[in-house]
């Protein structure tokens, strides 16, 4: 199991950024946990989902570890130019082909959903690294890293309060996860009703990012993984500001669904919550806050009959999609076509919006 951990800015609070702190270890147990907090109004939210019990143990049984894993976390090495050393707190550097690989993933999950490419901001690749680092030297996730914390550098702590994180997690018991098993860790967003990863990652207007990872093998066999994919904040910009942002929209998308589409069954999970978003203005990055779902009904078939639908939220707080539709809906199966229409939306450029998915196997 993993801890998650998204920023959801509210609205109107690029200039005063606070952050709600959570910090959690991870062990062993049978059943996962989730915890969601609100958010006061200028409020950074922190998601986190904890599986597993407290109690890490310092190495595992033979049996338990499957072969292709130890050889991955083997391999994993090899992301490094410079690895890292949680001994001499060394966030390590990743080799130019790892970021690209990860940015490749990024953007072809994107394009899934119709949104732009976005570009790698090396700038952002030492604190990044730094955030990462520190999630792992303290089994834990927070958005806002005391400087007690082992391996604290201001960098890091800033990287941390403006990135998606995962991780935070020392354990024998591990799965080491590539490009794609993480994107999928954020967009699925366990069970629980915050999806602000989500959000971040599939906004139509995002222009950058840049990765932090933390792997390593401890002596004893503990294995140590932690990522931070940074969103907003960028070098270059103020504080709280919006440069990681296209400075015009451009070819937006009418809307954001997920899932939508033909949609690999690695980033799907019949436990999670579907969502929608719609770009209220496609040409003004800045255009949000008069979306209403309020008064939305959803409707999804698969030709013969009509799955119920429970469950719904939204909000239109801009953070990430500027507004969010969101429910939860029994018996998606994989491999059958959905079609999926949401009607009586109120401030879009349409009340009712129509479009189908399946899951591939």
């Amino acid at each position: 199991m993993r801890m998650r951990s998204g920023t959801c800015l509210k609205p109107r609070a690029r200039r005063r950024i606070l952050f709600s702190a959570l910090a959690g270890l991870l062990g062993l147990s049978a059943l996962p946990a989730a915890a969601q907090y609100d958010a006061d109004a200028d409020e950074v939210v922190i998601e986190e989902d904890v599986g597993e019990t407290s109690g890490t143990p310092t190495s595992a049984p033979s049996d338990v570890l499957s072969a292709d894993n130890t050889r991955a976390w083997s391999n994993a090495a090899s992301l490094y130019a410079q690895p890292p050393d949680l001994g001499n707190c060394t966030p390590g550097v990743l080799r130019g082909e790892a970021k690209a690989s990860f940015l490749s993933a990024f953007n072809a999950l994107r394009a899934r959903h119709g949104l732009r490419p976005v570009r790698y901001n090396a700038a952002a690749d030492r604190a990044a690294g730094e955030a990462a680092m520190m999630m792992a030297a303290n089994s834990a996730l927070s958005h806002d890293p005391p400087s007690s914390w082992k391996c604290w550098t201001a960098a890091g702590a800033a990287a941390a309060g403006s990135s998606n994180l995962l991780g935070g997690v020392s354990s024998p018991y591990l799965a080491y996860e590539d490009d794609n098993a993480v994107l999928g860790e954020w967009l699925i967003e366990g069970d629980g009703d915050e999806i602000g990863h989500r959000r971040w990652m599939l906004d139509p207007y995002l222009d950058q990012t840049a990765l932090g990872r933390f792997i390593t093998v401890l002596p004893g066999g503990v294995r140590v993984d932690s990522a931070v994919m940074k969103v907003f904040d960028f070098p270059g910009g103020s504080v709280g500001d919006s440069s990681s942002r296209f400075g015009s929209a451009g070819a937006v998308p009418a809307f954001v669904a997920w899932p939508q589409g033909d949609y690999p069954a690695m980033f799907f999970s019949s436990r999670a919550r579907l969502s929608f978003s719609v770009s209220q203005d496609p040409n003004d990055v800045d255009a949000r806050g008069t979306v209403d779902f309020s008064q939305a009904t959803v409707s999804i078939t698969d030709g013969a009959q009509v799955l119920p639908v429970r469950d719904q939220l939204w909000d239109d707080e801009g953070f990430g999609v500027a507004n969010c539709l969101s429910w939860r809906v029994d018996g998606i199966v994989p491999g059958r076509t959905y079609a999926v229409t949401i009607s009586g939306i109120r401030g879009a450029p349409q009340d009712r919006y129509a479009y189908a998915f399946r899951i591939m196997r």
